[in-house]
């Protein structure tokens, strides 16, 4: 097993070329008018849809905070149990917490809206601007042997499978206060890029060859995604993490693929 010192430079490395491609002139003009198109399509949405947000963010909130508490009541003060018992669990959070509760409801009913928009700049990112990604990638390896193209169905599977399987397995964990956030920042982080390894491996490896990789990788897709995550509280240069994820989501695959066909052992975390 290599160090792990060569998996977490393997993971600087990457997320250094990806920032280095993602900022060409040709994807920074993409990342621009995905942002704008993300911005009005929301704009839009929250016009006509305003009170189901703000009851979504509510919810959330509640849930976070207390969703812990409906499961296991007994844990909370009799005065305070009375408040959530009977009542939707954002009545009983506003009820219990008042003003504190509405605070928190704004914040994430804000943090919704802004990651509606990523997400959305996000998936126009794997469905239409990979390709120009990985052309701008490809320019720094030798040529890889061609292989069929993914189908579209493949890709819409390969998103849902993955965002699906993270899910299930992180729900026991949102049920913990403060554990919650940091495993969704860690979930967020890993689904950016393992999502998108289907468009970077497309027409270059194998079905095979691509479970592989994601099996050889794991660990620094987890790493890198989390990483990546934190460009986006980066004025500024958050704008261009759509273009940058891609970039380096497509050199570490790359790099793995072809270490995986020369037989070099791969770095682990």
């Amino acid at each position: 097993m290599a160090p792990r010192s060569s998996a977490l430079s393997d993971v600087i490395a990457c997320a250094s070329l990806g920032l280095r491609d993602g900022i060409s002139p040709k994807l920074i003009a993409f990342s621009v008018a995905l942002w704008v198109g993300a911005v009005m399509l929301w704009t839009l949405i929250l016009v006509f849809a305003w009170s189901v947000l703000e009851a979504v963010a509510a919810f959330i909130t509640a849930w976070v905070f207390l969703g812990i508490f409906r499961i296991f009541p007994g844990w909370l003060p009799a005065s305070a149990r009375e408040k959530i018992t009977g009542v939707s669990l954002a009545d009983g959070g506003q009820a219990l917490l008042g003003p504190v509760f509405t605070t928190l409801t704004w914040i994430v009913l804000v943090a919704l809206i802004l990651a509606a928009i990523y997400a959305t700049a996000r998936i126009a990112v794997e469905f239409w601007l990979m390709p120009a990604i990985r052309k701008v990638v490809e320019r720094h390896y030798p040529p890889f042997p061609q292989h069929p193209p993914y189908s579209l169905l493949s890709t819409v599977t390969n998103f849902a499978k993955t965002s699906t399987v993270a899910v299930v397995l992180g729900l026991p964990f949102l049920l913990v206060p403060v554990v919650n956030v940091a495993l969704l920042f860690v979930l967020f982080g890993y689904l950016n890029v393992r999502t998108l390894v289907n468009e970077a491996l497309d027409g270059v490896a194998t079905r095979q060859e691509q479970r592989i990789v994601i099996r050889a990788a794991r660990g620094r897709m987890i790493a890198m995604g989390s990483l990546l995550a934190g460009i986006l509280a980066i004025p500024v240069v958050g704008l261009l993490t759509p273009t940058v994820t891609g970039a380096a989501t497509c050199h570490l695959c790359l790099r793995e693929l072809r270490r995986q066909r020369e037989g070099s052992p791969e770095p682990h975390l």
